[in-house]
């Protein structure tokens, strides 16, 4: 990975790079609270094709955010980088509707176990590496994760948003633990992009999680959870929208552009 150096600032990491799970659980935290998952601009994104010169361009030095797919760029020469032993998975999203194996992650192998690796979801994704086995839970204040095996549907993980008073596991995805080759991940970012069916080619949407809560702006309402409050207000126009996206995102884009 030759923007290393860039890339780690732009994580804010300084530490020794080791293929362990400290480290990988360490750059899961500093990727997921840093860089906001967005999709604003997305067709023209890519429209530059998604290379690791474009992806590298947009989030590492102009400090855009990205999709799960984009995201993957860097990640998977980070982990060669590294040395991380590590698979590629898509993953079907569950709610609000069962959708086709659109969604990437990765399955990285430490010491004979296997840990998923999911940064691109948003913020109410599993907010760590998540073991690979059958009844796993991840408990954090804010939003603890589970993993559970399925028959029909392979592996399913959940995520338990604690600060509602009537908090329940909802089920997020499922993936069957096999290659995606690259064939499969190109119909699938094709699907996100293209399809009526996709939320993310029929909404905007950019969302950072915070150590108690998160924020994010779905088209043109901003809402923001702190424990057990939440607000949300709409946004009256673009310029406002571009403070937004500056303020809480820290993601320049001029009204014009929007």
């Amino acid at each position: 990975m030759k923007d290393i150096h860039y890339y780690l600032k732009r994580l804010n990491i300084n530490l020794p790079l080791v293929a362990n799970y400290k480290f990988l659980s360490q750059f899961h935290h500093a990727h997921f609270y840093s860089i906001p998952f967005e999709n604003v601009g997305m067709k023209k994104n890519t429209l530059e094709l998604l290379s690791y010169q474009n992806i590298a361009n947009r989030i590492i030095f102009n400090k855009r955010g990205g999709i799960c797919f984009d995201f993957s760029i860097l990640i998977r020469s980070f982990f060669e980088h590294v040395g991380y032993s590590y698979r590629i998975r898509l993953a079907r999203i569950l709610n609000p509707s069962i959708t086709p194996a659109t969604h990437l992650l990765f399955i990285v192998k430490i010491d004979e176990i296997k840990w998923i690796f999911d940064i691109g979801y948003g913020a109410k994704g599993p907010r760590s590496p998540l073991m690979l086995i059958d009844g796993y839970v991840h408990e954090h204040s804010f939003l603890s994760s589970r993993v559970n095996w399925n028959s029909e549907f392979g592996w399913i993980v959940s995520i338990k948003e604690n600060s509602k008073h009537d908090a329940v596991w909802e089920n997020i995805y499922a993936f069957h633990d096999i290659d995606a080759l690259e064939p499969d991940i190109n119909m699938a970012h094709f699907y996100t992009l293209n399809s009526s069916e996709s939320l993310l080619n029929t909404n905007m949407v950019a969302s950072l999680p915070k150590e108690n809560g998160r924020i994010s702006i779905r088209n043109n309402v901003f809402t923001e959870v702190r424990g057990y409050l939440s607000s949300s207000f709409e946004i009256a126009n673009k310029r406002e929208l571009s403070n937004l996206l500056l303020e809480s995102f820290d993601i320049e884009i001029p009204p014009q552009q929007i």
